[in-house]
């Protein structure tokens, strides 16, 4: 008796299926994680510079973070030191006019006590 062949004949060269890596995979760069986004001090900024400036350092920071995901380097880094600097000029200009608020508010409370001390 013959045998019967159970399997179908297949070309030899067959190819093998390429395996490709996921392509939004987070791969960091070097130095990365080295560059800082400033966020809590770009946060506390908003109370200090009066809410509105504190803004500016507030969305430098969120773009540096953004950019160091897409591991853009350079872009991180330009947006690193455009929040520090505005995190720097407006923690200074926010402390100085707390101050002078402060101290308009005592001059302008003595002359409502003197105005109203005078008049009985």
């Amino acid at each position: 008796m013959k045998e019967m062949a159970y399997s179908a004949p297949y070309s030899s060269n067959i190819p093998q299926p390429n395996y490709l890596p996921p392509q939004n995979q987070f791969i960091p760069a070097p130095d990365i994680h080295k560059i800082r986004d400033w966020l809590p001090w770009s946060i506390v900024s908003i109370l200090i510079g009066w809410g509105l400036g504190g803004i500016i350092p507030l969305i430098f920071s969120i773009l540096c973070r953004s950019n160091k995901r897409s591991n853009d380097y350079q872009t991180a880094r330009l947006m690193s030191n455009l929040a520090l600097v505005f995190n720097i000029i407006i923690t200074i200009g926010g402390i100085a006019a707390w101050i002078g608020f402060i101290v308009w508010l005592v001059i302008y409370i003595r002359i409502l006590n003197s105005v109203t001390s005078t008049y009985p």
